[in-house]
């Protein structure tokens, strides 16, 4: 992420194919729209959506980081809130047509956590309503491969993931034998890191590969759900849902998009 810019790297944030997966699953006519967090390639997108859009966020520190990021012209759309997501009935003034999110979940620990959470969207939404939200699963084919840094390296170095689903998929399952927590889904990416640091100093990874994975650089714990998982809990919180998935992408196939509407 480039602060001068406004540039984010791609995989780590919706790309321009996926943000047109979330426009295509809209109401049409919406009032209101709900953005959970900062993501400036959503709330620029659901501006155009929506009568009013309000994006809620508990860190002051990215509000102050993304707040600006949205067009000039659809500013006055905006409410930014600063608020805690499970409190979501209390913080909006009517039930919106619509709430996104992108990779929220990910960043709640543990994942017991997650039915607070969905619960609360549900209860939100106006009854016509629906919650789309991207989330990365953890494929059981990774947990099954010893070292699947090696096969992602060498996919790689072939010229079959380009940078971003390089980068982006060695934090998230190059080091799961060393760093994820099968039983509670839970990846420690300061070891991520840690090995990543020690395989560049070994040789085994270049520079611009260990560049690369940096530009994903987390030191906090992520859940990663695998899909049958993720998906019983979507079920228990009262959602009907449908996967959506780009094409062409390394990173589409273990990083769907839900559209998910109240039972």
């Amino acid at each position: 992420m480039s602060q001068t810019d406004k540039k984010r790297y791609a995989a780590g944030s919706p790309d321009p194919c996926e943000v047109g997966v979330y426009a295509g699953c809209l109401p049409e006519n919406s009032s209101i729209g709900v953005v959970l967090g900062m993501t400036p390639e959503l709330r620029n997108m659901a501006a155009q959506h929506c009568s009013q859009l309000i994006s809620i966020d508990h860190s002051e520190a990215a509000i102050a980081t993304y707040k600006d990021w949205l067009a000039p012209a659809l500013r006055h759309k905006e409410q930014v809130v600063h608020g805690d997501w499970s409190a979501l009935e209390s913080i909006l003034p009517e039930a919106p047509d619509f709430i996104l999110g992108d990779g929220v979940f990910g960043n709640i620990v543990p994942v017991d956590k997650y039915s607070n959470l969905l619960c609360a969207i549900r209860a939100a939404l106006s009854r016509k309503g629906c919650f789309v939200t991207r989330h990365c699963l953890m494929p059981e084919a990774v947990l099954d491969k010893p070292e699947h840094r090696r096969d992602l390296l060498e996919k790689f170095r072939r010229h079959l993931i380009d940078e971003a689903g390089f980068g982006l998929s060695m934090r998230l399952q190059g080091y799961v034998d060393i760093a994820y927590d099968r039983a509670g889904f839970v990846l420690d990416n300061a070891k991520v890191f840690s090995a990543v640091d020690r395989d560049h100093e070994s040789g085994m990874l270049s520079l611009s590969e260990y560049q690369i994975i940096r530009r994903y650089l987390f030191g906090g714990l992520n859940t990663i759900p695998t899909r049958n998982a993720w998906e019983a809990l979507l079920n228990k919180a009262g959602f009907t849902f449908e996967r959506r998935h780009c094409r062409g992408k390394y990173w589409y196939d273990y990083y769907p998009i839900y559209v998910c509407r109240p039972l």
